[in-house]
């Protein structure tokens, strides 16, 4: 518990003196909205949840890059984050936390996951952060990987909903989907019950959740410690 704590204020410290710059590659973050009615022209409704059964020393990204697009192109490039309370002591991040977002039309391609990255990962690349305070140092190793074409997608329609289903980071450091259920998506679908319903996302058998998500600490299932 102390390391983890420990290597959480280091983290803090990092990222509170990181560049502007390049924390702009990260992509912009998908923005949410709470009703139909506020959709802009051109945009659809995206339902989608975000998860983690590893504890979260600092925010998840996922990321998702339009097709026909360019990962250097911001507009190209959106994210998906979840995060844990900064003062727990538990991993609360295996709860469904449903939240309804706009994107512009097109198909939107899984790209990437990471803690700390920088820019999306390349395919099966991984984030290491060099965290130093006081002229001691340490390079550290985040939750992270890179997607290739075959990776899940899902459409938007403008003016239609889109039930992108759930994403949750294994702990074997993969991006796993699944449905919400019912119970969980149920109070977003009512909200924009009104709109067309956009086809339900493609993902490969080999991106969907095999188990469930329990709760770990930060030690993967090749006890690799993030």
């Amino acid at each position: 518990m102390r390391n983890r704590l420990l290597l959480r204020a280091l983290c803090a410290i990092l990222t509170l003196f990181a560049p502007v710059a390049l924390l702009a590659q990260e992509g912009r973050e998908a923005e949410r909205i709470s009703r139909a009615s506020a959709l802009d022209p051109g945009h659809g409704a995206v339902i989608l949840s975000v998860r983690s059964e590893l504890f979260l020393l600092e925010e998840l990204s996922v990321w998702f890059v339009r097709e026909g697009g360019s990962l250097d192109n911001p507009g190209d490039l959106v994210r998906f984050t979840r995060s844990q309370p900064m003062l727990a002591f538990a991993n609360r991040t295996t709860q469904y936390k449903v939240r309804a977002y706009q994107l512009p039309a097109g198909r939107w391609r899984l790209a990437g996951h990471g803690v700390k990255c920088e820019k999306v990962p390349a395919p099966d690349e991984r984030c290491l952060v060099e965290i130093k305070v006081l002229g001691i140092g340490e390079t550290v190793s985040f939750p992270s990987r890179g997607y290739d074409e075959d990776a899940p997608v899902f459409e938007v329609r403008a003016g239609a909903v889109t039930n992108a289903g759930d994403w949750g980071l294994t702990a074997r450091n993969t991006i796993e989907w699944s449905q919400i259920p019912a119970d969980e998506a149920g109070e977003w679908q009512r909200r924009f019950a009104a709109l067309p319903r956009a086809p339900d996302p493609q993902v490969p058998e080999e991106y969907r959740l095999k188990y469930g998500l329990f709760p770990r600490s930060y030690d993967d299932d090749k006890n690799r410690r993030y």
